[in-house]
């Protein structure tokens, strides 16, 4: 971030918060054991009162906070990868669809009227694969996410998240928020599922912000957007080999901005001519979502239904 993309605003500090009682404890031992085990000591238990000193909330009972991690501003630091590999000599051709791919070697591409011939393919798509791959498709599947970013909140944001941490909380269908360099809330709520918005963005995310900031009912909404995830049913990242010159990385399940980074390095040593470390992410198994491409959109609606219902409980 420091060389390639200082202007991406790097705030350290993380903070897990739970949403009910009984999952403390299980936070607690999580942070014990990646201490333990792992040697990574920047990982601390809170306790009702320590997370409530950190986020202005009544809605959380305890947690943990990650001093090792932070959060960044994406657009930023994207753009600022995108320049350092503009530098290096890549060629970045965006809004380039690719319909349809040939399993040969060389790899085989067509991309409207061009045609390009590789010696790799990577597909990292992430979310926006649509059916290029069904054998991937059957595996890593496109949900929906949406923020809003409120009016510069002034003196309020320092009551709300004083410390400038990023926070996620432990419901299923996950809530998660920021404070903004120039002190707008940031907040990440709600969810659909394939490849369709909803009409009203805003009002999708507001309705949770309100639940965890009541304070905020009178702030105004300055900009609302959504995007599209790949989540696994495992919540791991989705690395494989797809033929001997084509490979993906994928299904970063909402953690994308550090996994997809590492990600892309893993492929680039991969082709080219070391690939233990992605092998070894490979290795980890990408349980099928039941039925395939086919069912997996019915289905996981039918999954996210009763766990945002196991949310209220």
């Amino acid at each position: 971030v420091a060389r390639h993309a200082p202007e991406a605003d790097f705030v350290p500090g993380l903070i897990h918060a739970d949403h009910r009682e009984r999952l403390v404890p299980h936070s607690h031992a999580y942070a014990e054991t990646l201490r333990d085990i792992y040697g990574y000591d920047k990982m601390h238990p809170l306790t009702r009162d320590e997370i409530r000193a950190r986020v202005g909330s009544e809605a959380y009972h305890g947690g943990v906070f990650d001093a090792g991690g932070g959060h960044l501003h994406p657009l930023n630091y994207a753009l600022g990868l995108a320049r350092a590999a503009r530098d290096a000599g890549v060629r970045i051709f965006e809004r380039s669809r690719v319909d349809w791919v040939t399993e040969t070697d060389p790899v085989r591409i067509g991309a409207g009227k061009a045609r390009i011939r590789a010696r790799h393919l990577i597909w990292a798509a992430n979310g926006y694969l649509g059916e290029m791959d069904r054998r991937i498709a059957a595996q890593v599947m496109p949900i929906n996410n949406y923020i809003v970013a409120t009016e510069p909140l002034g003196a309020l944001a320092d009551k709300l998240i004083p410390g400038r941490e990023a926070v996620a909380d432990s419901k299923f269908v996950i809530n998660y928020f920021r404070l903004s360099a120039d002190g707008r809330m940031l907040f990440g709520g709600g969810e659909s599922y394939g490849y369709r918005f909803p009409a009203d963005i805003a009002a999708k995310a507001r309705r949770p912000m309100l639940e965890i900031f009541p304070e905020l009912a009178e702030v105004k909404i300055d900009h609302a957007w959504g995007g599209t995830l790949g989540i696994t049913r495992s919540r791991m990242p989705h690395f494989e080999w797809i033929a001997p010159n084509i490979l993906t990385a994928g299904g970063y399940s909402g953690h994308g901005v550090a996994m997809a980074t590492l990600g892309g390095k893993l492929a680039a040593e991969a082709i080219g001519g070391t690939a233990g470390r992605f092998d070894l992410m490979a290795s980890v198994p990408t349980p099928r979502f039941p039925g395939g491409a086919a069912l997996r959109w019915p289905m996981l609606v039918l999954a996210m239904i009763w766990f945002s219902l196991r949310d209220r409980l």
